[in-house]
Formats: C-alpha cells, structure tokens, sequence
C-alpha cells in the first residue's frame, strides 16, 4: 500500500487526481445548473420534450472527467513547471492555456454528446443511441473551433484569477480553505460571465446536427454573427445567468477539492 501512496503522491499523479477528483465532485453537486444552461443558450423556438430529465447525460459526463483531467492536467503540470520564474496567476493562467488545447481532443467528443443527448430527442436521447447517430453522421468532433475558443481564456482566466486571488487572500490572513473558496467564487462568477458568448456558439453547434430545425452555422464566426443578426447582440448572453450560478459555487467546490487532494497528498499548493 505504501509503495502505491507514494506513487500517486508524486506531484503530476497528485495533479491528475486532484484535477478529476474536483471535476466529478462539481459535475455530481451541479449537474442540473447545466442542463438549464444549455436550454437557455439554445433557439428559443427549439422544441421542448414532454418530460425533462435535468440529469440527462450526467453518467457520460462523469466518465469523461478521468480521461479529460489526465490530459488537461498532465499539459497543466508541465506547462506550470516549465514556467515557474513567472510571477502569482500569470504562470497558471498559460498552463490553463496549455492544458485547454491538450484536452480538447479528449473533451469535445464527450461534450458534443453530453449536449445531444440532453436535447432528449429520437435518436440522441441516450448515450449509446447518441453516440450511434453521431458517428453515422461523422460528428463527433463538431465544435472543435468553438470549444478551443471558449476553452482557451475560461481556462487561462479560470486558473489565473483562482491563483492570484488565493495568494493574496491568504497573505492578508485569511485560512486556506477560506481563501480557497473566495477565489474559487470568484474566478467562477467571472469567467463564467466573460466566456457566455463562446459557450452559446459551442453549444449551438454541437446540437445542431441533432435538431431537425433551426438555424445551421458553418463556423463559430457564421454562429456570431448569424445569432447577433437574427436574434440581437444581447442574445449572446443567453444562459449567462445559469452560467454564473453553475460555475460560481461549481468553481468553489472544484478548488476546495482539488487544494485538499493535493495536501492530503503532501503537495505544494
């Protein structure tokens, strides 16, 4: 047993556990602030089904958490190492950079999903079933563009801002778990805000090729400009609110769990 406590305590599997640990912990307390927002961020003339069912796909995306950490970690990890003469939040806004475009081979399959399968429409309304209609119409990877776009600055803000918030919340005195949650708020309701737009692109087009109407984008620029065209600028911050809420608390439980992941492990924070 020792010898295998020794090896997840070595920092980069203590990373990778600290980062799917916190992953599965905000998908299980969240999961049905997820499900709103994806409905609110889809056109409003979008048919609803007769029963929602808020945890809808939630078993798909608790199984890609694993596989997503261990990549988007693992680039976090050595990016961060690679960077360590970098001053408080610049270092881990550029690893979160790295680690987004690592994962998003590994991400975008299970999101694109993820998202069809909460549509609960004839075809997707399962896992297997949307995984079958999705690779017969060789889809798996739609919003590949709009993913990487969203991704980049949530990932690069959403570490930067935990990071810089954390340090100087705790140089003012505050406990570790205290400041690991203010940030953690913090960075969540922000970035959650900022990013709005580009997750409503994503999720349009990852669930148009599972709607039978509505509009159809070709890129995530077409998406924009097509959504601020027909239905107004401030349509692009359809969900924001579910969003904040989602990742707002989401963002604290994340930190909290992954902070006491990697100290009960004996890794520097």
């Amino acid at each position: 047993m020792l010898p295998l406590l020794a090896l997840v305590a070595h920092p980069l599997l203590a990373e990778i556990a600290a980062g799917c640990a916190g992953g599965m912990a905000k998908i299980s307390c969240f999961y049905p602030l997820d499900y709103a927002t994806t409905w609110r961020e889809l056109p409003s003339s979008t048919k609803r089904p007769p029963r929602r069912n808020p945890y809808a796909g939630v078993g798909l995306t608790l199984a890609g958490a694993a596989p997503y950490a261990a990549v988007f970690h693992s680039a976090f990890w050595f990016c961060a190492r690679s960077l360590n003469g970098l001053p408080a939040g610049s270092r881990e806004l550029l690893a979160g950079s790295g680690g987004a475009v690592a994962a998003t081979a590994v991400g975008v399959p299970f999101e694109c999903l993820k998202h069809r399968v909460q549509l609960q429409v004839p075809g997707y309304d399962t896992p297997l079933r949307a995984l079958r209609s999705t690779l017969r119409d060789r889809d798996l990877y739609a919003g590949t563009a709009s993913t990487l776009c969203r991704n980049l600055p949530y990932n690069a803000l959403h570490f930067g801002i935990f990071a810089a918030a954390q340090r100087a919340l705790s140089a003012a005195g505050l406990a570790p778990a205290g400041a690991a949650a203010l940030a953690g708020a913090l960075a969540g309701a922000l970035t959650a805000l900022f990013t709005t737009p580009l997750d409503l692109v994503n999720t349009r087009l990852q669930t148009q090729g599972a709607l039978a109407q509505g509009p159809r984008y070709s890129n995530p620029l077409d998406a924009a400009v097509t959504i601020a065209r027909d239905e107004g600028p401030l349509s692009l911050f359809r969900g924001a609110f579910f969003r904040v809420a989602l990742y707002a608390p989401s963002a604290v439980v994340f930190f909290f769990v992954y902070d006491a992941v990697k100290r009960s492990l004996g890794v520097p924070i």
